[in-house]
Formats: structure tokens, C-alpha cells, sequence
């Protein structure tokens, strides 16, 4: 069967031409076919070659699956939602052997079924993506509120505690605030919150949204980082207006690693988000991160 392969995944197993600007951990692999959730932040249903700002490119599993499973540390599967994709997900984890981890990224309308990745996956990545009912609403109409909370507490009974990744783009019109506050709710849950900014491509109508601020963003990262280390929790953080103030005290925590992409073990998602000449939003290794630098945005 065929897949789709990231450029940066193609390029690192020989199959495209280029240079690598990060070594990579994971293999970022797609299904084909069409998908008809219509996310309004999202171009693939626009354009079946490119998720995010990545392009991606149709090779024989089968016969990538050697080179992936030598070359990487992790396998990433992100799914397109079409009828039985279920059972498609589970066809191609099916292929690999024990040797690799696999994840999956998927949301659902319905969360019957999930229980059948078990075994085949151990981490699933769930796309909240939003972090209010009615942005939800807004960009993801293909998708309910409520029974995407629903799938991620019935994912985690079935995975476990903190193999469910729950994805959370910044910059869909939520405060700060907002924002950290679903990082706890999640949290709380035993569910691990994924931040991605807002990632403006052409040919999708977003309503003229442009990329998060990143002195914002910074502050948010830094949040997560609070919370999902257990130092400090949403109730105890003090907001302006929806904006995050730091004491003295949360401060002095801050280093390289609370600036790299967030997700599964392994995970780096190099310049999805972003292009490399232009300001990094998730970074996808400690060495690329400029602390100083960003002491320096977010004012410490």
C-alpha cells in the first residue's frame, strides 16, 4: 500500500534530495485519499499533497518500512478522516514490526471503535485544536465539543494515563488564559496538551488571521511547561486580562527544553509551523534554541 512521507522524512531515508537542517526523531507518514472534515484552519481537504506548510509525497509503504524502522526513533501516523479509516490506521501500524513505536493523530466524530487501535498504537494524539467551545464551533463544524472531551477521556481509560496527546493550536482567537487553562483541565485528566501555533496557508480562509503573537506564544509555552511539570497549577498563576504574569519564582525555571515541540517521546515536527528563515515557534531540538533571546521577549 501506499503512504504519504513528509519532505523532512523522505529526505532522511534517501528518498528526496536536501539538506537536513535537525536530525530527526520521528517518521511523519499520511494516509491518502480525501478528507472530508473540513477544518477551516487546515488545507489538506484544499490540497491533498501538504499538511501544514509541509509538503508530502506517495511512496510503497512496504518497502520504506526498512529504511524508516534504521533510521528513526518513532513512527507519527496522521490520518485523514474518511469512511473506515479506522481500520486503515490499523493496517498500516499492522505492517511494522515491534521494533518501532507507533502514535496516531487523529480526531473523530464518533469515538466508537478506538478501542481497536489498542495494541497497534501506543500513543494517539486527539485534536481538540481549540481551546473554547465556540472557536471549536467556528473552524471545526465537522466536529462536536463534547464528544471530542468524551473521546479523550474514553482514550485515556483504554491507553492509558498520559498516552493520549490532546493538540492545541494558539492563536485561534483564545486569551492566554484560555489557553492555560485547558493545558490543566487536560492535565488533570492524565491527558497530555500538545501546543502548535496557527499556521496561516494559503488557499484556506481563516477570516484573515495571522500567526500568533510569539511574545504570547512564549508565554504560553512557559505555562505548559509549569503545569505539566506539576510546579504550579492554573489556579495559582495570576492573569491581566486574560495575559499570564510571572513572579520571580517561575522564572527561575526557565531553560532550552520549555521550547520544543511538545507531544509524543521522540516528537519534533521540524518547521511545521513555520519556515526555518522565519521566527520558530516550536523549536525541534535543545541546540536551536536561543534562550537569550527569548529572555529577552518575554521580558526576564
Amino acid at each position: 500500500m501506499n503512504v504519504l512521507l513528509s519532505l523532512g522524512s523522505a529526505v532522511k531515508i534517501g528518498y528526496k534530495k536536501g539538506t537536513p537542517l535537525h536530525d530527526q526523531k520521528t517518521c511523519y507518514l499520511m494516509m491518502e485519499g480525501e478528507c472530508n472534515a473540513g477544518c477551516l484552519y487546515c488545507i489538506r481537504p484544499k490540497d491533498k499533497n501538504k499538511l501544514s506548510r509541509i509538503p508530502w509525497y506517495s511512496y510503497n509503504l512496504e518497502k520504506a518500512i526498512p529504511k524508516i524502522e534504521s533510521n528513526f526513533e518513532r513512527v507519527c501516523i496522521q490520518t485523514v478522516n474518511h469512511s473506515n479509516f479506522l481500520s486503515e490506521i490499523k493496517e498500516i501500524a499492522s505492517k511494522f514490526s515491534n521494533s518501532i513505536p507507533i502514535s496516531v493523530s487523529l480526531s473523530l466524530k464518533e469515538y466508537n471503535g478506538i478501542e481497536n487501535l489498542y495494541g497497534y498504537v501506543d500513543k494517539v494524539g486527539i485534536g481538540l485544536d481549540c481551546a473554547r467551545k465556540d472557536i471549536f464551533q467556528n473552524f471545526k463544524p465537522y466536529y462536536n465539543w463534547d464528544k471530542t472531551w468524551f473521546g479523550l477521556k474514553k482514550a485515556t481509560e483504554i491507553f492509558g494515563d498520559y498516552n493520549v496527546i490532546c493538540h492545541l493550536i494558539s492563536g485561534l482567537g483564545e486569551t492566554e488564559e484560555e489557553m492555560i487553562n485547558t493545558f490543566q483541565k487536560l492535565y488533570d485528566l492524565k491527558i497530555y496538551p500538545s501546543l502548535f501555533s496557527f499556521t496561516p496557508v494559503s488557499k484556506v480562509d481563516c477570516f484573515g488571521i495571522g500567526p500568533p503573537d510569539v511574545v504570547s506564544y512564549r508565554r504560553i509555552q512557559y505555562a505548559h511547561y509549569l503545569i505539566t511539570s506539576k510546579i504550579k497549577r492554573y489556579e495559582d498563576m495570576t492573569f491581566n486580562k486574560g495575559r499570564i504574569i510571572f513572579d520571580e519564582k517561575d522564572k527561575s525555571y526557565l531553560k532550552e527544553e520549555i521550547f520544543l515541540t511538545r507531544g509524543c517521546p521522540s516528537c519534533d515536527r521540524p518547521f511545521y509551523n513555520e519556515s526555518p528563515r522565519t521566527i520558530i515557534y516550536n523549536y525541534p531540538s535543545t541546540e536551536s534554541v536561543n534562550l537569550s533571546r527569548i529572555k529577552k521577549e518575554i521580558g526576564i
